[in-house]
């Protein structure tokens, strides 16, 4: 997977603010200028996005080929895998219900490779006044390579599917069963244990979406934090779980496009003000105004 040059994340001004203005470095009070900040970005968790298809599309997709092989007979000669395959699609069915009775500790943040685009405007700036903030994809740990990337976790290109499981899923689903049918290696059927096997399945699938959205040429960061409870803030339809994905240093933002409205000249000077005083210097001799009609 090659990485593109520069990732969008699309926010309203809060949500810039909020993203942009966390202390790095105390300052110093006796020390004009001392201090530095950094980009902290908020990965909501994946069963609480506006749009929950985001998360169920892939694991719809994985549940039929789970019910296809298990249909196949092919644990008969293992009771206990049959079992456990069993209650993972019990497990994976109720999420799709809006019935599992737990927290996936699966949380993402979306990116675009196209920094002015009007769908985006409209869902993540508000319709008008809202900014999107660049990114180097590079310095987003962790790379290619690494067990935990190939595991579903870090930045991940979205993969556009329609009915038919693809890869990533391929790959996830194979190991999943492979897994399953080697009894030596066959977990016990517990509550736990289903509960892990649906989070490993959930981070691959929070990186898949219907073909419709092809569109977006969205990137996700896929944060687990497994150690730690979540944040939680107010969202649209109320609480929300979220987690810091706090790694990144100020030499991650690289540019900012200000969206289309009747203020986008001042929210322009401002921006690029902002920018300069939290010290994205390179960021604020990128900033760009949406050519976006305003209506």
């Amino acid at each position: 997977m090659s990485l593109p040059d520069q990732l969008w994340h699309y926010t309203d001004a809060a949500g810039m603010l909020g993203i942009l203005t966390n202390v790095g470095e105390k300052p110093d009070p006796n020390v004009v200028g001392s201090g530095s900040y950094k980009p902290v970005l908020r990965a909501t968790a994946a069963q609480f996005l506006n749009d929950r298809r985001e998360l169920t599309h892939g694991l719809d997709l994985i549940l039929d080929y789970l019910r296809e092989w298990g249909g196949r007979g092919l644990f008969q000669s293992n009771p206990v895998a049959e079992t456990f395959i069993s209650m993972v699609c019990d497990a994976i069915q109720s999420i799709i219900d809006r019935e599992y009775p737990d927290y996936l500790h699966c949380c993402t943040v979306s990116f675009s490779e196209d920094p002015d685009m009007l769908s985006q405007w409209r869902g993540y700036g508000q319709g008008t006044g809202g900014f999107a903030i660049g990114f180097d994809p590079a310095k987003f740990p962790p790379l290619d390579g690494s067990n935990v990337h190939r595991a579903g976790l870090g930045l991940h290109r979205v993969e556009y599917l329609s009915d038919a499981l693809e890869q990533p899923l391929i790959d996830a689903t194979y190991s999943f069963i492979a897994e399953l049918m080697d009894p030596a290696l066959t977990k016990v059927p517990t509550s736990g244990n289903v509960h892990a096997a649906v989070q490993a399945l959930a981070f691959v699938a929070a990186s898949v979406k219907h073909k419709g959205f092809r569109e977006e040429r969205e990137w996700r960061f896929v944060q687990p934090g497994f150690f730690d409870e979540p944040e939680f803030r107010p969202g649209a339809t109320g609480l929300v779980p979220y987690r810091e994905v706090t790694g990144l240093t100020q030499d991650a933002v690289i540019g900012l496009y200000v969206g289309p409205g009747p203020y986008q000249y001042e929210n322009y000077l401002a921006a690029k003000s902002m920018l300069g005083r939290y010290g994205y210097d390179e960021a604020a001799r990128n900033v760009h105004c949406s050519e976006t009609p305003f209506r």
